[in-house]
């Protein structure tokens, strides 16, 4: 199994970090300390389940959806931050690029893994 962090899902998830922490410097200070760790913490989380996907296959399908959970907040908290005007229009449709992205590869990874399951678990029969 290779490295999480050559997987292109991982490279864009840690992308999108960056540009959430580069954008947290630039909120306001009521907004950066409290949202704004919130916002880190969360693209951080979901770095780290894409780490435990790659690196689990009994737990893969669980560590992936427990990952969409929580990319949801993630895409919750992105959306009060273009709402409040907290991110630039530039920063914001690079943001909504790599989310989509990032969705479409973890549920098609997710998708395959569960097939790949249900097709290891019917056995034929002689």
């Amino acid at each position: 199994m290779g490295k999480a962090e050559d997987r292109p899902v991982y490279q864009c998830m840690y992308r999108l970090t960056m540009l959430i922490l580069d954008a947290r410097d630039k909120f306001p200070k009521g907004y950066r300390y409290e949202f704004g760790t919130e916002l880190m913490m969360s693209a951080i989380r979901c770095c780290e389940l894409i780490r435990y996907a790659n690196s689990s296959l009994p737990r893969r399908v669980e560590y992936l959806n427990e990952f969409l959970v929580k990319f949801d907040t993630l895409k919750l908290l992105l959306r009060v931050c273009r709402d409040r005007k907290l991110i630039n229009i530039q920063t914001t449709a690079d943001i909504i690029e790599m989310v989509t992205s990032i969705e479409k590869q973890i549920i098609g990874w997710r998708n395959f893994t569960a097939s790949q399951e249900k097709t290891a678990s019917v056995k034929p029969e002689p």
